[in-house]
């Protein structure tokens, strides 16, 4: 989640999840200090070790956001032809850069992606503007895509459409990476659609291993990865943008993915999960934690990972969250939550035996015969509030209905304020590199694989 990333408009289902920091303004025909060294996630994962196992090849993430400017040098030729050609205001093409960029701008020394041999396919989800249904459709176009992950760097309240259309991208196959949301802009109690069950959901930390502070924690954090001054290419005057923020944790998770993935062609989404958490430098304390998850992923630990990577056709995330105490970050002093309410239609607690001492065994029929009667009442408006939900009709489409709405905490979405405009990165070098970016190195290999003519729009 790159750049303080919030919606336009009424109405809107999501937000994106970064802040971008501002740099002075470059010269468009004046190289940078070369970028690559800038990437301080890149050299604490020793990136150059992991790709000497993997580097993405044969894998393809789909990118939902602002769209992808296919044209940025460090980009060119690995944006698959679709309908998210052209980037609205930079933060999708953030978030490719993080994932496939490989380095061919700025005279050959510009960003670096996680996999620069894996391939994006871009798609808007409202072009910057986004609604439930933009994000509920643009994950279903990516469940019926060739992409084998899908990245989401936003998150809102629950949706039902969106509930829906992420539960048929699992069904699909597909490994979904969300990030937990930007503290300044949570706008619901839990954020969706990291906290869908089987979602892989993304905290970020910083350059010292530690949770971000600005990060929105909770149980439907999964794994963390870098977040802090992650430096990757834009649209600005530059090239080239540095920002903080979920957003870019779960795009670098995103591209650890395709690195596994593609060392292991045989394995499930539900694998390529459980090996990431498993080989995860986890986090003191309780494991996992609301914080940073099961641990800070490691793209290096993950490739040489030997253990058992669990049955194909179970996903890890699905059943884990809130059966088991977490560390929550709450202050010291806070009041302790209470207990969950009983589910409804189930049968109210058995009462306590009664006093036998004179005729206090009456008062105690009394007082359990109220109690009872509050809970039937209890039940009752919970059922009329379910029906009252559940009149709004099933979302349509193919998988629509795959997962009941009584599954997920309900949370009402409230729309967000404009984005910020992001600011470019770097400075110029002095001579000769001020006379001109030169030319791009040629691309390398074979050209990606045919698109289906669905996405040739």
């Amino acid at each position: 989640m790159r750049g303080k990333r919030a919606l336009l408009g009424g109405g809107l289902a999501s937000l994106m999840l970064s802040v971008v920091t501002a740099v002075a303004a470059t010269p468009a025909n004046a190289l940078l200090e070369p970028i690559r060294p800038a990437q301080w996630h890149l050299n604490s994962w020793k990136i150059e070790e992991a790709w000497q196992l993997s580097k993405g090849d044969g894998i393809t993430v789909a990118v939902i956001d602002s769209g992808v400017k296919a044209d940025h040098p460090d980009l060119e030729g690995q944006v698959l032809p679709g309908p998210g050609q052209g980037d609205t205001n930079g933060h999708g093409t953030g978030m490719a850069s993080n994932i496939a960029a490989t380095g061919r701008g700025n005279g050959g020394t510009g960003a670096v992606g996680v996999a620069p041999s894996a391939k994006i396919l871009s798609l808007k989800n409202g072009a910057g503007a986004s609604t439930a249904k933009d994000d509920a459709a643009a994950i279903r176009v990516a469940a019926d895509s060739p992409a084998q992950i899908i990245s989401m760097s936003f998150a809102g309240g629950f949706n039902d459409d969106e509930a829906a259309a992420v539960q048929y991208a699992l069904s699909r196959g597909k490994l979904l990476v969300a990030g937990a949301g930007n503290a300044s802009e949570q706008v619901s109690p839990r954020s969706y659609p990291a906290a869908y069950p089987g979602v892989l959901g993304v905290g970020a930390y910083d350059q010292a291993g530690n949770a971000w502070s600005g990060e929105t924690q909770g149980d439907w954090i999964s794994l963390a990865a870098p977040g802090v001054d992650i430096v990757g290419a834009c649209i600005g005057p530059t090239g080239y943008c540095k920002s903080s923020g979920t957003s870019d944790a779960t795009s670098l998770t995103a591209g650890v993915a395709a690195l596994v993935w593609s060392a292991h062609r045989d394995w499930t989404a539900n694998q390529v999960i459980k090996v990431l958490i498993d080989s995860a430098n986890k986090p003191q304390g309780a494991v996992p934690n609301n914080a940073l998850g099961y641990g800070n992923v490691s793209p290096r630990k993950a490739l040489q990972w030997t253990g058992d990577p669990g049955p194909a056709d179970v996903n890890p995330l699905v059943g884990k969250r809130g059966d088991q105490p977490r560390a929550a970050a709450a202050p010291s002093g806070a009041p302790q939550q209470s207990a969950a309410p009983a589910p409804a239609g189930s049968p109210p607690p058995a009462a306590a035996p009664a006093d036998k001492k004179g005729d206090g065994s009456n008062t105690t029929l009394i007082i359990g015969v109220a109690v009872g009667g509050v809970l039937v009442l209890a039940v009752v408006v919970g059922l009329f509030v379910r029906s009252r939900r559940r009149r709004q009709g099933p979302p349509s489409g193919p998988g629509a209905g795959s997962g009941p709405p009584s599954a997920y905490p309900a949370a009402p979405y409230q729309p967000q304020g404009p984005y910020p405009q992001q600011q470019p990165y770097g400075t110029p070098q002095p001579p000769p590199y001020a006379n001109g970016a030169g030319p791009v190195p040629p691309l390398q290999g074979p050209p990606p694989p045919g698109f289906p003519d669905q996405f040739r729009r």
